[in-house]
């Protein structure tokens, strides 16, 4: 084992010194995980800015994202006459936000939510739904 000038294994003095300063992880969930502002994480599109062009599904790489009627209880924009909405499938998406790139009206808000682990199928459904009014009555 090789040894230090004073005698002592270099081994035995890391250990010692890794014991006095704790963990050097982060106890996830129990603490907050610090993330960069930029990072990418869930994206959704703004339904009362998207045009319903397809684009971002003709684009997208890992084939996440599936073009999806608005259901009529909800009020549509004129400049989306197709009432078609993009759907997001974050199990698929790999986060490379081609589509929020290529959006000719940059209709996706971006954020950078990461925690999306789930036991069911989690998408941008209601996260775009949000974007828009229901019809009244």
């Amino acid at each position: 084992m090789p040894r230090k000038r004073g005698g002592r294994p270099k081994l035995l003095s890391l250990i010692l010194k890794n014991f006095a300063t704790g963990p050097a992880t982060i106890q996830y969930p129990f603490e907050p995980t610090p993330i960069e502002p930029d990072a990418r994480g869930r994206h959704y599109a703004d339904l009362s800015k998207c045009t319903g062009c397809s684009l971002c599904k003709i684009e997208c790489p890992a084939d996440a994202i599936e073009m999806k009627p608005i259901p009529e209880e909800y009020e549509v924009p004129k400049k989306n006459p197709r009432r078609l909405y993009p759907e997001i499938n974050y199990f698929r998406c790999v986060f490379c936000y081609r589509c929020v790139t290529v959006c000719p009206v940059q209709a996706y808000v971006t954020t950078s939510e990461y925690r999306l682990a789930s036991e069911e199928l989690i998408t941008s459904r209601e996260l775009s739904f949000s974007t828009l009014k229901k019809k009244e009555g």
